[in-house]
């Protein structure tokens, strides 16, 4: 019998054990049939999955194995890296700040710092926000044996003397360093480093207690190990040793509830307006008038005629809110998974679920 094998039979396993408990989703065997079918044709070791209508539980489940090799049961207590779903934590306390009077998004990020590059001082928060700064990657993603800047006022320095990769506001290029742009505005503002203030200002008032900002913190024994794919076949993940200030980009570990209750508590209003949201979630229109692929740093899409906001951690994990033309009336999707052999994009798996509970 070969390892897939194995945990094929562990996801029937666990199949089985979410069959008998009670549920009042009709659709809720059809999902559990899709996560098996998704683990089957791209090889996911281990995935979890939460769909929530406003503030009721429509699934909530987890299939697979943490491991390859000597794995457990995931449960929807184990932790999963969220990578850039991470970025949502800085672009909602800009939004607080914005909506608090504190920050304007058309102001460039200069007003509120003063050491970014030279030619970054005309470029406005919204064009950090929406991935159209034009501003170079502060690392080398073919190349993480080169070390990172040793702090924030390092990278500033660093790309001092790069030039733009094109007029702000021309076209969509995701950067990490965006990220470390709002970060720097934020600690310029509240006057409180980023790891506190997320802390005062999210992570606490949520009750988000099993959410970690540092791997050193998680649990260990419930954390999955993490893959990737590399010719078809499902490797261990590269281990960087990210600087500290990365944290405004990536480098959180959540469970499948805190990260849910984080979503629903922004679908809700209960960290921006409702309204300030609605404003806010609209597709930046570039120079040309073609729509961007951001809203004010969320991802933004169409499915029929819901709208689509969220964020991805690449292949591995994304989360989505789907409304129309409300927050009254929404659902949320969280899919978080440790890997898989060919590279599926996470938009891919989130469209598979909700293809079953929102029909176009």
């Amino acid at each position: 019998m070969t390892k897939f094998s194995v945990l094929v039979l562990l996801y029937l396993l666990s199949l089985c054990t979410a069959c008998t408990q009670s549920s009042t989703f009709d659709s809720h065997a059809a999902i559990d049939a899709q996560l098996l079918a998704n683990a089957q044709k791209h090889e996911i070791p281990g995935q979890a999955v939460l769909v929530l209508h406003n503030s009721d539980i429509l699934y909530r489940n987890a299939m697979g194995t943490t491991a390859t090799e000597d794995g457990v049961l995931v449960t929807p207590k184990t932790v999963f890296p969220v990578y850039s779903i991470t970025k949502l934590f800085t672009i909602t306390l800009a939004m607080k700040l914005q909506e608090e009077g504190k920050l304007d998004f058309s102001a460039p990020a200069s007003r509120y710092v003063d050491n970014l590059p030279l030619s970054w001082r005309g470029i406005r928060i919204e064009h950090f926000l929406n991935h159209t700064s034009g501003i170079p990657e502060y690392f080398d993603s073919n190349d993480f044996s080169r070390p990172f800047p040793a702090s924030l006022d390092a990278v500033f320095a660093t790309l001092n003397n790069v030039p733009l990769a094109y007029v702000p506001g021309e076209r969509t290029s995701y950067t990490n360093t965006n990220s470390l742009v709002i970060a720097a505005v934020l600690e310029a503002i509240t006057h409180t480093p980023y790891r506190e203030l997320l802390r005062q200002r999210i992570i606490e008032p949520l009750n988000l207690q099993e959410t970690w900002l540092s791997l050193a913190d998680v649990p260990e024994e419930r954390l999955v190990k993490s893959y990737r794919a590399e010719a078809g076949q499902v490797v261990p993940d590269l281990s960087i040793s990210w600087p500290e200030y990365s944290i405004a980009h990536g480098g959180a570990y959540m469970t499948l509830d805190d990260l849910g209750q984080f979503m629903s508590a922004v679908a809700h209003g209960r960290v921006v307006s409702k309204a300030e949201l609605l404003r806010l979630w609209q597709p930046y229109k570039l120079a040309n008038g073609a729509t961007g692929f951001f809203a004010n740093g969320w991802d933004y899409g169409e499915w029929g005629r819901w709208h689509e906001i969220g964020h991805d951690g690449g292949t591995k994990v994304r989360v989505r809110i789907l409304f129309e033309d409300n927050l009254d009336d929404h659902y949320i999707v969280v899919y978080l998974t440790n890997g898989n052999k060919d590279g599926v994009w996470s938009h891919t798996l989130v469209r598979s679920v909700q293809s079953i509970i929102l029909p176009r």
